[in-house]
């Protein structure tokens, strides 16, 4: 079970509204993940906080009674330092930091291996400019005076 579906679980279970199959999975996930339990406890004090001990009626009082009842409340659980959530954004960039690097480490040492195919000069700088694309033109054509022109031979 993913973590976003153990906390969708986890809000079920707290309304009683979670099948027992699922409640067996989510208490599988729980043992297994200590992100999730934190989250739990955490809802679990969120709901005692809000759900109230005795029936306030609302009038002159009920605000002095609501500040009442949450300085009463226990502290809030403390999430541990070593929390998954807490590390998880950190972990996410190291990594892809790590692949950054190792990437173009891979790139650097295969360019190396690999030879460009030889070919003479004159032919690749000919053949890059599309020098000979007009040379099979009649020497008067539009494209053969071009041709001439890219060769150097007109000024």
């Amino acid at each position: 079970m993913r973590c976003i579906k153990a906390r969708k679980n986890i809000s079920l279970a707290m309304d009683d509204r979670l099948a027992p199959a699922a409640r067996a999975g989510l208490q599988e996930h729980l043992q297994a993940c200590p992100s999730c339990l934190e989250w739990q406890r955490e809802q679990s004090w969120l709901r005692d906080l809000v759900r109230p001990k005795q029936a306030i009626e609302p009038g002159p009082g009920f605000y002095a009674g609501v500040m009442a009842q949450v300085a009463a409340a226990p502290r809030r659980p403390r999430l541990s330092a070593f929390s998954s959530l807490f590390y998880r954004p950190m972990v996410l960039r190291a990594a892809m930091l790590l692949l950054l690097v190792f990437s173009a480490l891979l790139g650097f040492s295969l360019s190396g291996r690999f030879e460009a195919p030889t070919v003479a000069v004159g032919t690749a700088f000919n053949q890059t400019l599309n020098l000979d694309a007009f040379a099979d033109l009649p020497g008067d054509s539009f494209g053969g005076v071009y041709d001439r022109l890219l060769q150097g031979e007109l000024q």
